[in-house]
C-alpha cells in the first residue's frame, strides 16, 4: 500500500525474522512495527534493532500504553477492542484500515494521490463493510457447503502474492488455531507458498 499509493520504497519483514539477518538500518527510513498486544518478545526486539540501528518507529498498535507503544516514536491505536483468540479478524482488519489510512496520508503529503482520488478512495473503504455483508449474504449456501466438504481436512496450502499474501498467511495463522497445525513459509520467493509443518 505505501509503495503503490505514496511510492516510497518498502521491505516487509517478519519480526521473528528481523534481527536475525543483521538488518542495514538508515536512518532515514521509517520501522512500521504492526502489533495486536502491543507485548510481544519479537516485535520489541526487532523494534529495538531498528532504533539501536539509527532508525525511527512507528507503531500500529491496539493496546494503549503497551511496551511497543511506549517505546515508538509515534502510534497509530486502532481501538479495535480486546482480543479473544490469536490473530482475531477484528484485529488484522483494524491493522489493515490503519496501514492503509497511514499509506493514503503520506501520499497525500508527497503529492502522489491528488484529493479526489484520496476521497473516492476513502469513500471505497467506507463501503467495505456492506459489501462484506452483501458477498456473505449471497454465498452463504455455498460457504456452508465448501464447509461441509473441507470440514475433515487435515491440511491446507496457501498461496498469495503481494497484498492477497497477508490475507493467507492470516488464514493459515488461523487454520494452526483451529487444527493445531502450524505453518510455515515454504519459498522465499516473489510467490509465496505456505504450508503446514509436521
Amino acid at each position: 500500500m505505501i509503495e503503490r499509493l505514496a511510492r516510497v520504497p518498502t521491505e516487509v519483514d517478519y519480526a521473528s525474522e528481523y534481527r536475525y539477518r543483521d538488518p542495514i538500518a538508515d536512518p532515514h527510513a521509517l520501522g512500521m512495527l504492526i502489533t495486536q498486544s502491543g507485548e510481544t518478545a519479537d516485535t520489541l526486539a526487532a523494534q529495538r534493532e531498528m532504533i539501536a540501528k539509527g532508525s525511527m518507529t512507528i507503531a500500529i498498535c491496539n493496546v494503549v500504553g503497551s511496551m511497543v507503544a511506549r517505546e515508538a516514536h509515534g502510534t497509530i491505536y486502532t481501538h479495535a477492542g480486546p482480543e479473544i483468540g490469536v490473530a482475531s479478524t477484528k484485529a488484522f482488519t483494524a491493522q489493515l484500515t490503519a496501514l492503509f489510512l497511514f499509506a493514503l496520508h503520506l501520499a497525500q503529503k508527497r503529492g502522489t494521490v491528488g484529493g479526489a482520488e484520496s476521497a473516492a478512495l476513502v469513500d471505497e473503504l467506507s463501503r467495505i463493510p456492506g459489501k462484506i455483508e452483501e458477498v456473505l449474504r449471497q454465498r452463504d449456501g455455498e460457504c456452508r457447503q465448501l464447509a461441509k466438504g473441507f470440514a475433515s481436512a487435515s491440511d491446507f496450502l496457501f498461496l498469495g502474492r503481494g497484498i492477497p499474501l497477508s490475507d493467507r498467511a492470516r488464514g493459515c495463522v488461523e487454520v494452526e488455531r483451529d487444527f493445531l497445525y502450524p505453518c510455515r513459509r515454504l519459498s522465499g520467493r516473489g510467490d509465496e507458498t505456505w504450508g503446514p509443518m509436521r
